[in-house]
């Protein structure tokens, strides 16, 4: 220990010894901070209970009723000109019941006058009734109190006490009959939904069983990786099988991490198709009663969240109807029985809203039946989140341990996890496949996996040249249904569907529910300015965020005519509908939309969209020989890369180690997310998440704020219980 480190810990000793501290836990209002007992002290105009007895005659002399000739002296204790069935109902010595709730020794009491307010010289806080019966006493001239005069429902008239204070117990708390109208409109429909859901579980689970046998004995189950299988070769036809023969121009293959590990390039195969690792797969179909189900949990919630707007309304007294202007009338209008109602149901809510969103991810594949993928809808892929850590200093022991904490909670409600529910299509053909990432993943019958296909267009510069001639319309229409449209589709929601989609964060759910808490409290005030807060924020947030996807969408979705060589003709065709080995005319201006080796002619690349380079780079056609093709290394030179402008052209027609043409040719290499530009592209739209350090502290000051919040309840909940004045 260091010597900083001693001064300090010397130095919080001595605070600690400095401090003083007073007992807090004593009757309040009785004695003083030093346990002496508090003074007496005057408390003016106090109120008089009324007295009571069986016969009037029995009042003081001072409080006998006398009324004029015309009126009598009613129950109520005041004069009438007729003493009605109502006004002897208002009889105070009946402390406001009646019938059975009313006790039998209290049915003959009759009030005496009113005894006049009266002022008590020494107070005493913590025995207020007993001064005030000796004051009012004193007031009515009555004498030796204590043995003549009771008090009600403790002492009853007989023997010496001939009358009684009306000092009526507190009114039973209201509450509910659980019979009321809404109360059983709540069992109903949440019965209902909880029935559903149990019949659902149990008709998935015996429906299931024979897909889960098969899981269990089949290693191309239910649950399936993609991409570990290897290399499955297709021939030009539409007919897919296994081989061990080099692949071909005209020969496909599926990747896998086995022929192409994810984040590297080289010559023979692109990374861009094959997933993280530990990616499954699980098919789904859909069922009518579990669409029900999920029809049923949206609704109520909806109808939980509107029952918490009733309870509300119901606060400020603006029910429609006979309700209208009657505060808390849900409640038989108690604001106590009405909050405490409110509280029950906005915890429920706060979980129900809660729990959604934990199990957003698995919500409605749940109410899916399993499925082989082959057979199913849908294809729900699970992919890891390797979360990106982006720390300046290495974190210390505490830090350490929340980190760990977080990462096993996250890991334990499957944050760590992301899954997408993709539905499974059919080409023109027939051939099953679903898209993934703007990636299309097509099935092998013989081994029911799915996989994306890339055509291998050999390695070597003879190779490349010799499919100068382009393709056939067959293969083009074979290959463009194994790799789908050489198109990049970026979705950008609708302005509703944005806002939809940023209220869903865990972060508005938050705020809605404890944002009811100030409306319901009359804080309605501080409600509408944190409303109009986080409408203000969610509103940039989401122009940002649409902006950003609209920039993207520009830039991803390419599309043009550019000439291609099909059938030995030249077509203008549209880049959308190119695939892997069509060769095209590279013309100047043109914007490259896939990856493509240069056969023939110069070019010079604007690269600046790519790499950020200003200057442009001149590309050379591949040489007429046996070399080795590898973009990451010389091949570089011959590739046109997706996403990059063609400055300018010149063609060769007469060359002795290059094709010699009219035109500067290109062969098709790559399309969609397979080339440069689509990966770029992928990685923007599906990054993985980053952490920073903020963050990373943030989960300290969450840590002290709960514990600080769980503290500061206990104590408000002991000090409440033991007087509610303290609080």
């Amino acid at each position: 220990m260091g010597f900083r480190e001693l001064v300090r810990l010397a130095v919080t000793f001595a605070l600690f010894a400095s401090v003083s501290a007073n007992q807090l836990w004593h009757d309040v209002n009785r004695y003083d901070a030093h346990g002496n007992e508090c003074l007496y002290r005057e408390k003016s105009d106090v109120v008089c209970s009324r007295l009571c007895v069986t016969d009037l005659s029995s009042c003081p002399t001072s409080l006998q009723p006398s009324c004029p000739d015309n009126q009598s002296f009613c129950a109520d204790g005041e004069c009438h000109d007729e003493c009605t069935e109502d006004i002897q109902a208002q009889n105070p010595c009946h402390c406001s019941r009646s019938g059975s709730k009313l006790p039998s020794e209290a049915q003959d009491l009759v009030p005496c006058l009113t005894i006049p307010n009266v002022t008590i010289q020494q107070f005493h806080a913590w025995n207020s009734k007993e001064d005030i019966r000796s004051a009012c006493g004193a007031e009515a001239n009555i004498t030796d109190q204590s043995k003549t005069v009771g008090v009600w429902d403790k002492s009853w008239i007989g023997g010496d006490v001939m009358a009684v204070w009306a000092e009526c117990p507190a009114a039973p708390t209201p509450n509910y009959k659980y019979n009321e109208s809404y109360w059983i409109a709540t069992y109903a429909v949440n019965g209902a939904l909880v029935l559903l859901i149990l019949v659902w579980s149990v008709y998935k689970g015996f429906a299931e069983q024979g897909v889960r046998a098969t899981t269990s004995s089949k290693t191309s189950g239910a649950e399936n990786r993609l991409g570990s299988q290897g290399s499955i070769v297709a021939d030009s036809d539409s007919n897919i099988k296994d081989t061990n023969e080099k692949p071909t121009a005209e020969k496909a293959i599926i990747s896998s991490p086995s022929n192409s590990p994810a984040g590297s390039t080289s010559s023979d195969s692109n990374s861009a198709g094959v997933l993280a690792e530990g990616t499954n797969i699980s098919g789904y179909r859909n069922h009518i009663l579990g669409t029900i189900s999920v029809w049923s949990i949206g609704i109520c919630t909806v109808l939980w969240i509107c029952l918490l707007g009733v309870l509300t309304a119901d606060y400020y007294g603006k029910l429609p109807g006979w309700r209208y202007g009657k505060d808390f009338s849900l409640a038989f209008e108690s604001d106590y029985l009405l909050l405490a109602t409110f509280l029950i149901l906005w915890g429920i809510s706060f979980i129900i809203c809660i729990s959604l969103f934990i199990l957003k991810p698995y919500l409605r594949n749940y109410f899916r039946l399993l499925t082989l993928p082959a057979d199913g809808e849908y294809v729900c892929a699970v992919r890891p989140l390797n979360e990106i850590k982006v720390m300046q200093e290495k974190p210390n022991k505490l830090q350490h341990n929340i980190n760990m904490f977080a990462e096993r909670l996250r890991t334990r409600l499957g944050r760590d996890k992301e899954h997408t529910t993709c539905p499974i299509k059919k080409t023109s053909e027939g051939r099953i496949y679903f898209t993934y990432q703007c990636t299309r993943y097509v099935l092998d019958e013989q081994t029911q996996q799915y996989a994306p296909y890339e055509f291998d267009l050999g390695t070597s510069h003879r190779r490349l040249i010799e499919q100068a001639d382009g393709l056939s319309g067959a293969e083009v229409a074979y290959r463009l249904e194994l790799v789908g449209p050489n198109f990049i589709e970026v979705k950008v929601p609708s302005i509703p569907a944005a806002f939809a989609r940023e209220f869903v964060s865990f972060f508005y759910l938050y705020q809605l529910i404890f944002l009811w808490a100030f409306y319901f409290y009359a804080y309605w005030q501080v409600g509408l300015v944190d409303t109009g807060v986080i409408l203000l924020s969610a509103t940039i947030k989401v122009a940002l965020r649409v902006q950003s996807e609209r920039r993207l969408k520009q830039m991803a979705e390419q599309e043009e005519t550019t000439p291609v060589k099909r059938d030995g003709e030249w077509l203008n065709v549209s880049t959308r509908d190119l695939v892997p080995g069509d060769v095209i005319e590279v013309t100047t201006g043109a914007h490259m939309s896939c990856d493509c080796v240069l056969l023939s002619g110069n070019a010079i690349m604007n690269e600046s969209s790519l790499t950020g380079e200003p200057l442009p780079i001149r590309k050379f056609p591949v040489r007429i020989d046996d070399s080795h093709y590898n973009v990451a290394e010389a091949g570089k030179m011959s590739t046109l890369f997706a996403g990059t402008i063609v400055s300018q052209v010149q063609t060769v027609t007469k060359s002795t180690d290059s094709l010699e043409s009219d035109r500067v040719l290109a062969l098709v290499r790559f399309t969609g997310t397979m080339s440069d530009k689509g990966q770029l592209v992928r990685r923007i739209l599906f990054p993985n998440p980053i952490s920073f350090i903020f963050n990373e502290q943030m989960r300290i000051v969450v840590c002290i704020l709960l514990l600080y919040s769980v503290f500061v309840m206990a104590m408000a909940a002991y000090l409440y219980q033991s007087n509610a004045v303290a609080v």
